[in-house]
């Protein structure tokens, strides 16, 4: 949630349309973060710019999918099953599941260990004190003002927490029942939000609201309780000395002084005394007492949280009559807790909270939060004195408000170029004053404003007060209220004035209207004076249809110390439908003065039909599922529904064109008690008219891929994008749970006719990792069971002993020792107990047979391992082979297992337009590429290979999952192939993941690939996707993240272990401008434009036992660059040494082999030459000697032969390379490879 500054604004009186989201382009380097959800799911995310793809989503249990990942203009979602039907139902903020914004808010798993959450409670749970803080969180605050409590949930408890918040944990949610109350939390708690980040949003500009004037007639603001809540304040600045009234910091582990300046100059435009510069720059209301309140952090950012605390504090503890607040987060409707609880503040202490309106100008609806709440005084910004006419300020965030079209701003102060005190903390500036400029300094006149005029009346409410300052505003007629409110801020008038206006006039019709409607608000005009005041009242008709707004009386009458009333008449028929419009009533004395002015404005909602939606199964009875509805003309976000048992919905929408889809479990392939996952399609619904769209399953055709080996589904993943014109696409991928649904199921759809619909299936089928026969009977309805152990790899034949409930007491007397002993689902007897007396009894496998509807899988909602292998079959399977056991008194089981395959298949199928009739898959020959990859680790073991397919429409990874494989074998991948098709292939284990770049591959290739194999050293790649090499971009120089461990295969890897470290440091010739450690960047602005010398280090060390290979590397570059298009990310001109050397599965090479050297440059490097140069040098003594090698160049490699002595163990390499532009590189690798 943070305020930007944009370009000039336009002035109209009718509300523009809201923007649709725009696309950002990627830029800067590619970062992989993990984000720990609320629910526990942990989402691997590729930060490329401005966009984020989503490449895994995980359960707390290590599953994956279950999931839908949505893209919306530049955010993307992750939205858990488990957590839509409380999304649907408003219990969760969908701010939750933004990775975007949890990312911008600092909240990944690498900067964060928990997730700041608010809470807010029932009203019964409130009554009865029942305002529990859910397992598995802490509560850091109690926020009563909006009957909550700030609570911090732990990542490592993430799974109790959700069982304990919604009282089922993670257990398959079936259908609610008809008419059934939407999904509700527990414990009593209402609602959950983000505890997201909030971030900060002098004499001319004193005199330009006429302070100096107020002044001269004693009125300084003395006695009157200003809070200010922002960064804090540097106690010791002259400006502030007998002005401090007290303080407090609501920053976890930070004081209230400020060392980021801004609460600092913000103080002191409320209320400086100008002592630093003799009196001259004192703030609007230099006698009144500051409370300080520090809610920002010393970078300028707070949690909603402390915010919250301190409006509370300031409201009632400390009973400011005002209270300043120059921060804001994104734009809202209202009904956010930092609104809301300015609203209740309001009516319950009196006090007048002024807001900044944001910083997010010149774009509409882009008034922050808390700024949108209806009792706040929302300050915009204009530019300073000196100027001529005042002109709102382009940064100045403008209305109407998000969602109802209300009028924000309130009013305008100035907010260019204000000069006020100056934090000697700060680092930015020197001296005692400096310079800003930020609706956060407009706002800080407005509260100084305020009170003075709460000095003059000190009896008055802070709605009177805001009603007094928003009503004698100047003129700022060249902008309409929605972008300016009533005008801009005249303390001089407020203070002189004796008559004011109640305001806004603002009036909310709903569809449907009846013919000739009206509708009166009331405004209400009071006279503090001793005489009656009679005025003539006109409203502002600019760029208004005719007769929008009239009013009951042209002249009115204000009896002394009294108060009289006009109406302003809204004429809806004069309204166009789906508009909003603002005017000015301004009430004038006969001599022409006007008095007052109060904004006047109606939202006249759109015309209205209803959408009926229903659902039904195979056999005709009714459907339950989850609805997502886009509006497709406007490109807004989705909305989620949850269908009811009944299987019938009703919405009532403005006419448009939308696109709904619903998802549901329906019977799967594999016999009647499976789960398949089903989605119904409707990309096109053209609704101008009430319209009933129905989903029927008997329409449903399997999504299926068939392969040429036989194979089990590892994932599938369903997409799909949808976009209307030129509008930024949006995207929805959905990955059902294979532990779950054994199918894919979708309902064919007519052509889109209105923008574009591109529908895509992916999967991964891999050789079926372990399959039971009996006979000539195969039952491959298998589970393995999450956390057990797998069987090695395969075919034995063992009896199976049937042991009933599994419980101690069956086992006791069977003979079941190095056997398969098969279990029922018992609710007496837990699956935990099972596998205990299983081993106890020495079985080779457990083997449970489900009784239920799905898939069993008990241990995916438990902590600890199965003590012995354990699988569960299928209901349908179970009746098969129990049914052979009772039979025959045993059975004989044929048991393949496959734990590491040796063969997979990656698909993907998009179709544009449509879901066909078929949207099965059986790719032929020449369809398929094949990539046969080696792991060469030093170390047996497991590690995980994948491949995600990169979306053509976002240019980014997509949603997949990994595959067990052997850190010291092989396997062969099929995949979709053709230029229309790219992948990025990845392997990793607990310590160390490589990657590869983004690329395609052609029909009926072959391609080899090793992983984790010799000469390990930093490599660089460059496709903007996978991996961003180091660049330069107009005269900033980035590192980018400069992966440390590429292999021999071509890939760039990173280390996760804590024993192994890499350093970067970045100089211009030997002045050190940046370093850093472990991947981290060096980013460097305002390098000079000429052609320079420069150089970066990079150092790697590792320090495992069973890492003995690449133990120490550094590589040292040195490059030429000046200025480049700051348009582009050039990438710089660095060479790049690659290596081949024969090795072993383990990494090792024959004592007398050959070794190449392959120096290049990437491609589109700035400056780069030709490579002339390259020597290398050999040492078998860990670098303590070191022999120079012969090379011969063979095109662009360079070739030795290496004869080792008899007792080396390993071989370093030292290698130079040189091109003809003077850019070079040197690289010592120690420990490179071993030797045989």
């Amino acid at each position: 949630m943070v305020l930007t500054a944009t370009g000039p604004a336009a002035s109209a009186d009718v509300a523009p349309t809201p923007p649709p989201p725009t696309a950002t382009a990627a830029a800067g380097p590619v970062i992989v973060r993990t984000v720990t959800l609320i629910t526990g799911d942990k989402v691997t995310v590729t930060a490329n710019g401005g966009r984020h793809s989503v490449t895994s989503v995980t359960d707390p249990q290590g599953r994956t999918g279950g999931a839908h990942v949505m893209s919306v203009g530049d955010d993307t979602y992750v939205y858990p099953d488990v957590a839509l039907p409380f999304i649907a139902s408003g219990a969760l903020d969908e701010h939750l599941f933004n990775v975007t914004e949890l990312l911008a808010d600092g909240y990944d798993d690498a900067r964060s260990d928990h997730l700041p959450l608010i809470v807010t409670y029932t009203d019964a749970a409130a009554r009865s004190r029942a305002m529990k803080t859910p397992e598995g969180a802490n509560r850091t605050l109690t926020l009563s003002s909006i009957q909550g409590a700030a609570i911090s949930a732990k990542h490592t408890r993430a799974a109790d927490f959700w069982s304990s918040l919604t009282g089922a944990g993670r257990a398959f949610a079936g259908a609610r029942s008809a008419g059934s109350a939407p999904a509700a939390l527990a414990g009593g708690v209402a609602k959950v939000w983000l505890d997201g980040k909030v971030k900060a949003t002098l004499s001319d500009t004193t005199a330009q609201i006429g302070a100096p004037e107020v002044w001269a007639g004693g009125d300084t603001g003395q006695g009157v309780d200003v809070a200010v809540l922002d960064t804090g304040i540097d106690a010791a600045h002259p400006d502030f000395a007998g002005r401090i009234v007290a303080t407090e910091s609501f920053v976890p582990g930070q004081d209230v002084t400020d060392r980021q300046g801004h609460g600092t100059h913000v103080a002191s435009t409320v209320a400086g005394t100008g002592a630093a510069s003799a009196g001259k720059e004192k703030g609007v209301a230099p006698g009144a007492g500051l409370h300080i309140g520090k809610v920002l952090d010393n970078d300028g950012s707070g949690q909603d949280s402390w915010i919250l605390a301190g409006m509370e504090w300031a409201a009632r503890d400390q009973h400011a009559k005002v209270v300043s607040m120059s921060l804001g987060g994104g734009p809202t409707d209202g009904t956010d807790p930092l609104s809301q609880a300015v609203n209740r503040l309001s009516e319950e202490t009196g006090t007048l909270f002024v807001i900044a309106a944001g910083n997010s100008g010149p774009a509409p609806y882009s008034v922050s939060a808390p700024g949108a709440a209806d009792a706040a005084l929302t300050v915009g910004a204009v530019n300073g004195p000196g100027k001529g006419v005042d002109q709102l300020a382009s940064f100045s965030s403008r209305g109407p408000r998000v969602g109802d079209n209300a009028i924000k701003p309130d009013l305008t102060a100035p907010g260019v170029n204000v000069l006020a005190a100056r934090s000697q903390y700060a680092a930015e500036g020197e001296g005692a004053y400096q310079t800003m400029s930020g609706t956060s300094m407009a706002t800080p006149h407005v509260a100084g404003a305020a009170a003075l005029l709460a000095a003059k009346h000190p009896d008055w409410t802070g709605q009177q007060l805001k009603d007094a300052l928003v009503s004698t505003t100047a003129s700022t007629q060249r902008f309409s209220p929605f972008e300016a409110g009533s005008g801009r801020l005249d303390i001089a008038a407020a203070v002189k004035a004796t008559l004011f206006a109640s305001g806004p006039a603002f009036t909310q019709a709903h569809y449907p209207y009846t013919p000739s409607q009206t509708v009166r608000k009331d405004v209400t005009y009071t006279n503090t004076g001793s005489e009656p005041v009679t005025v003539d009242l006109s409203l502002s008709q600019d760029q208004l249809p005719e007769g929008v707004f009239t009013l009951t009386d042209s002249r009115l009458t204000v009896p002394a110390h009294g108060t009289a009333t006009v109406g302003v008449i809204t004429h809806l028929d004069a309204a166009q439908d789906n508009a909003a419009y603002s005017s000015r009533l301004t009430a004038t004395r006969a001599d022409g003065t006007v008095l007052t002015r109060t904004p006047v404005g109606v939202n006249k909602e759109e015309r209205r039909v209803t959408l009926s939606l229903t659902a039904k199964d195979r056999h005709g009875d009714a459907l339950p599922g989850t609805l997502v509805l886009k509006d497709v003309e406007r490109n807004t976000a989705p909305k989620m529904y949850e269908i009811d048992a009944s299987g019938r919905m009703s919405l009532r929408l403005p006419p448009s064109t939308y696109s709904a889809w619903m998802n549901t479990a329906v019977p799967g392939i594999d016999g009647t008690h499976t789960l398949g996952f089903a989605m119904f399609s409707a990309p096109q619904i053209d609704l101008d008219a009430d319209r009933t769209v129905r989903f029927d399953a008997a329409n449903l055709r399997k999504a299926a891929a068939y392969t040429p080996q036989p194979t089990a589904n590892q994932f599938m993943r369903v997409d799909q994008y949808r976009t209307n014109g030129d509008l930024f696409p949006f995207m929805d991928s959905y990955m059902p749970e294979s532990w779950r649904y054994d199918s894919l199921w979708v309902t064919p759809t007519p052509k889109v006719t209105k923008g574009s619909y591109t529908f895509a299936t992916r999967w991964r089928q891999v050789q079926p990792p372990l399959t039971f026969s009996s006979g000539s009977q195969t039952y491959d309805d298998v589970v393995i069971q999450s956390l057990s152990r797998a069987l090695p790899e395969g075919t034995g034949t063992y009896r199976a002993v049937w042991a009933g409930n599994g419980s101690a007491a069956d086992f006791r007397k069977l003979k079941v020792r190095g056997q398969v002993a098969v279990v029922r689902r018992s609710d007496t007897v837990p699956a935990p107990d099972q596998a205990a007396a299983a081993a106890k009894a020495g079985a080779r496998q457990l083997l449970i047979l489900n009784d239920g509807y799905g898939k069993f899988d008990p241990w995916a909602d438990l902590p600890d391992a199965a003590p012995l292998p354990v699988a569960s079959l299928g209901t349908d399977d179970s009746a098969r082979l129990l049914n052979r056991i009772r039979k025959t008194g045993t059975a004989t089981l044929k048991v393949v297992s496959h734990p590491h395959p040796r063969y997979l298949y990656d698909l993907v199928r998009h179709h544009d337009g449509t879901i066909p009739r078929d949207p099965s898959y059986r790719p032929g020959p020449g369809e398929l590429a094949r990539i046969d990859e080696s792991f060469r680790d030093t170390r047996q073991g497991e590690a995980r290979e994948y491949r995600d397919d990169v979306s053509a429409i976002f240019n980014g990874p997509m949603l997949s999952d990994s595959t067990p494989v052997a850190t010291q074998g092989t396997l062969t991948s099929w995949v979709t192939a053709g230029t229309g098709v790219r992948w990025i292939s990845g392997a990793g284990m607990s310590d160390l993941g490589q990657r590869g770049l983004a690329r395609s591959y052609k029909p009926r290739s072959t391609t080899g690939e090793s992983w984790f194999s010799p000469i390990q050293r930093p490599r660089l790649l460059n496709d903007g996707i996978s991996w961003r090499a180091p660049f330069r971009t107009g005269d900033v120089i980035s590192t980018s993240a400069v992966p440390a461990w590429g292999d021999a295969g071509g890939h760039a890897g990173v280390v996760w272990a804590d024993s192994d470290t890499s350093k970067i440091s970045l100089y211009q010739g030997d002045q050190l401008l940046g370093e850093d450690v472990n991947e981290r960047i060096v980013t460097v602005e305002g390098m000079s434009p000429d052609a320079l010398p420069y150089r970066m280090v990079v150092e790697g060390k590792r320090n495992l036992p069973d890492r003995p290979y690449s133990t120490r590397t550094r590589t040292e570059w040195g490059f030429t660059s000046s200025t480049t298009d700051y348009t582009v990310l050039t990438p710089l001109p660095l060479v790049q040494l690659d290596y081949a050397v024969a090795t072993n599965l383990a990494g090792k090479a024959h004592r007398r082999t050959g070794l190449t050297v392959t120096p290049s440059h990437l491609k589109g490097a700035a400056g780069a030459g030709a490579i002339r140069a390259v020597t290398l040098e050999v040492s078998y003594d860990d670098g303590a000697t070191w022999r120079r090698t012969t090379l011969r160049q063979s095109g662009g490699d360079w070739k030795a032969q290496l004869d080792a002595p008899s007792r080396a163990r390993f071989a370093s390499l030292r290698t130079t390379a040189r091109d003809t532009k003077g850019n070079s590189v040197s690289q010592t690798v120690i420990r490179a490879f071993g030797l045989k």
